[in-house]
């Protein structure tokens, strides 16, 4: 049970990085750096917010989910678990202030479904299956055990967002910055801002880990 915590951390992370380094748009005399840097950033969300594979692989501008549909069995399952994490994100951008002529600033309300909840669900959903069925363990069952996870994960996001206190909001600020005429979200950006994006996964999953004996 513990590799299917790491895959779909995994995946997650895969996810992150693809926002991390993502962005579009070319440089417009007319608009301002704050201005320019926005779109990008609108457009980077946008992407992340439909939670359709073909949309994030344009923005990221390649063949970006191999490894991860992989590591769940099927693109099916990946686009599952996309529609989950991202099926209930929502953002809300403010005034970006430019640091500088390639630094750009951009406050953000963001808010997703409560993923601390969603963790505890799906984890106590998964060990009484596993219980329940012990062959489901075996190497050759390897395939219908990602297929159940992914069940269970997405069944522990739609059952936590049925709750009247479903959702955390944060306080955010993406840095952007413009390299080769375009402006991309900064990849020193801070890890709890990702894991604000993403309803504090990877502190639920660490938190998991740890009452699990860390492994």
């Amino acid at each position: 049970m513990r590799k299917n915590i790491k895959t779909i951390l995994a995946l997650v992370m895969a996810v992150i990085l693809v926002f991390a380094f993502a962005g579009c748009g070319a440089k417009a005399p007319e608009k301002t750096p704050a201005e320019e840097a926005a779109e990008s950033l609108e457009a980077t969300l946008s992407a992340l917010k439909s939670a359709d594979m073909q949309a994030i692989s344009e923005i990221a501008g390649g063949d970006t989910f191999t490894d991860s549909v992989e590591s769940l069995g099927s693109e099916e399952n990946l686009q599952t678990i996309l529609k989950a994490m991202f099926g209930h994100f929502d953002y809300k951008l403010g005034e970006g202030e430019q640091v500088d002529d390639t630094h750009v600033n951009i406050p953000a309300t963001v808010s997703n479904v409560d993923v601390h909840k969603v963790v505890k669900s799906w984890y106590t959903d998964l060990m009484a299956y596993a219980i329940a069925n012990p062959d489901i363990a075996k190497d050759e069952n390897k395939d219908a055990l990602k297929d159940k996870t992914v069940e269970l994960l997405t069944a522990a996001v739609d059952k936590t967002a049925e709750e009247a206190d479903a959702t955390v909001s944060s306080e955010v600020v993406f840095p952007m910055v413009l390299e080769d005429g375009k402006w991309d979200i900064d990849g020193t950006i801070d890890s709890s801002v990702l894991d604000s994006i993403l309803g504090g996964f990877s502190g639920a999953i660490k938190e998991l880990q740890e009452n699990n004996g860390g492994k």
